[in-house]
């Protein structure tokens, strides 16, 4: 991910540390000797965009400046991207590209010898914050739910996935830093990112493409984690068996091996339990080989929206959405990630996050669920609630990194 032909520096620190240098761009995965983390500082150049050509204007934007970075001399160039849910969305999709790439890996983070990077600050102390209702309440999101089987019972469509959204307010400015390194040690099995406010911890990978290797791994269908080994066993099994949580994996999979199929040679695995830390979902890993010269941020344009994050079908099902929901889901359920200038790059589903207020006291949480014929109101309710606690409790004063 960095230049090979670039002098490095090494700085022996945690992550947890690196974390704390100024309010990095990030993306972190893994856990002990698999613990990686590609980082970002400055602003050398950024592009935004709105609208259905979102993708398009942000992936020729960046071409245009990788062109110009190697016209000139310079190191190839990576950049960090948010894009938003919707194409009619009110908020920016964003692509930066950072003055100095970091990558953390075994206790050691390595930048450009000529690169600069903050000194680290001191661990934050966190406050309580407020949680409070968003667009939708409680009451009015059951009614949504309501509202999307009966249009599922009556032929509308055969899925699609409903969000609430919370918004978490505090006295002082939130160190994000901070809460970043919360949310990349207690999820090691997501992706942690942060770009242009955005951020979070995401379980699902929309696309990852090295070479002509492309990956996409598809969560729906969840149970909750007690922590109680025979009863999260017994949850994992109920979970492969339930039919309605299968019709709803189904559905997202084979969105997105389809779309991916039409750009590659794709396999598609059986469906199995992937354990989170306060969640389990049915997970499907699609993989392949692409047939045609397409980058990460290509890739994801291509796949965006999932059944997952939307419904089936997607059209009539992002329409739906607009009108139960009620609200702008800005960048959340959008893909979020990087890609460097040889178009190699990963993109999660920005979810399990929120976006920070540009005073930074105050971030909107979001959470989502699929809804399929035999979904419940009260059942649809309680998981965006146990989806919601990745965040709440980075951002709680009782949460330990």
């Amino acid at each position: 991910m960095l230049p090979t032909d670039v002098e490095l520096l090494a700085i022996r620190e945690p992550l947890t540390t690196s974390l704390r240098r100024g309010t990095p761009l990030v993306w972190a995965s893994g856990d002990g000797r698999e613990r990686r983390a590609l980082l970002g500082w400055g602003e050398r150049f950024r592009a935004v965009a709105r609208g259905p050509q979102r993708f398009a204007q942000l992936s020729a934007a960046f071409r245009e400046h990788v062109a110009a970075t190697r016209h000139d001399g310079g190191a190839a160039p990576l950049a960090f991207v948010t894009v938003t849910f919707a194409a009619d969305s009110a908020v920016d999709s964003v692509l930066v590209v950072p003055e100095v790439v970091g990558r953390w890996h075994l206790g050691q983070l390595e930048i450009p010898a000529a690169g600069q990077v903050p000194e680290p600050s001191e661990p934050a102390e966190f406050e309580e914050l407020d949680f409070r209702a968003g667009s939708l309440t409680r009451e009015q999101y059951r009614r949504a739910v309501a509202r999307a089987v009966g249009l599922i019972e009556g032929g509308e469509v055969e899925k699609i996935v409903v969000a609430r959204d919370l918004e978490a307010v505090a006295t002082h400015p939130i160190d994000l830093s901070a809460v970043l390194a919360r949310l990349q040690y207690a999820n090691p099995e997501s992706w942690t990112f942060h770009v242009d406010g955005m951020f979070g911890s995401s379980p699902e990978l929309l696309a990852a493409v090295h070479g002509r290797s492309v990956h996409s791994r598809v969560l729906a269908g969840s149970a909750p984690v007690t922590g109680r080994p025979d009863a999260d066993a017994a949850a994992a099994a109920g979970l492969l068996a339930s039919g309605k949580d299968r019709i709803e994996h189904e559905f997202a999979a084979r969105s997105v091996a389809e779309r991916l199929g039409r750009v590659a040679e794709v396999v598609t695995s059986e469906a199995e339990v992937l354990r989170l830390p306060t969640i389990m979902h049915l997970a499907t890993e699609v993989t392949g080989t692409l047939t045609r010269d397409l980058s990460a941020l290509d890739v994801a344009a291509l796949v965006h929206p999932s059944a997952a994050v939307c419904g089936t079908p997607s059209d009539r099902a992002a329409e739906l959405i607009t009108e139960l929901e009620g609200l702008d889901r800005g960048r959340y359920a959008g893909p979020v990630g990087w890609v460097d200038a040889d178009g190699n790059g990963q993109f999660a589903i920005a979810l399990r996050s929120g976006q920070l207020a540009a005073d930074r006291c105050s971030v909107r949480l979001f959470a989502g669920g699929g809804i399929v014929d035999g979904s419940v109101p009260n059942e649809e309710l309680a998981e965006t609630a146990q989806k919601f606690l990745p965040m709440y409790q980075a951002l709680s004063p009782v949460a330990r990194p």
